[in-house]
């Protein structure tokens, strides 16, 4: 896939952000593509939280820069998941992340900024 591509799939995510039945769907169906993450790991859910949660006050700043980042760390913090997979999507203009269970069957919430 090419950052074009990809920043069609984000700017699809992004519009259905607020859906994540909808993104679970979305995510499933392109999950298996070549080259669609740019990363894609598992780390525990309180490794990630710790991590973005600190992050939780310089993105305050940046709000519109990282939209997502509130809700991904309030998602983090209530989840009952051990661990949680981070997949990047990079595109030309903006990149995504998505925070999930290890198989995509759930959405934790997704992080948008600009490249």
């Amino acid at each position: 896939m090419n950052l074009v591509m990809n920043g069609l799939i984000i700017n699809d995510l992004y519009e259905i952000r607020n859906h994540l039945d909808q993104v679970i769907d979305y995510v499933k169906k392109i999950k298996d593509q070549k080259d669609i993450f740019n990363s894609a790991f598992s780390e525990t859910r309180q490794h990630l939280f710790d991590i973005y949660n600190d992050r939780l006050d310089s993105s305050i700043h940046l709000s519109d820069s990282y939209e997502g980042h509130r809700e991904v760390v309030e998602r983090l913090e209530n989840s009952d998941l051990e661990n949680v997979r981070l997949s990047v999507i990079d595109g030309e203009e903006k990149s995504c992340s998505i925070f999930s269970s290890e198989d995509y069957s759930i959405i934790l919430g997704m992080i948008f900024y600009d490249n």
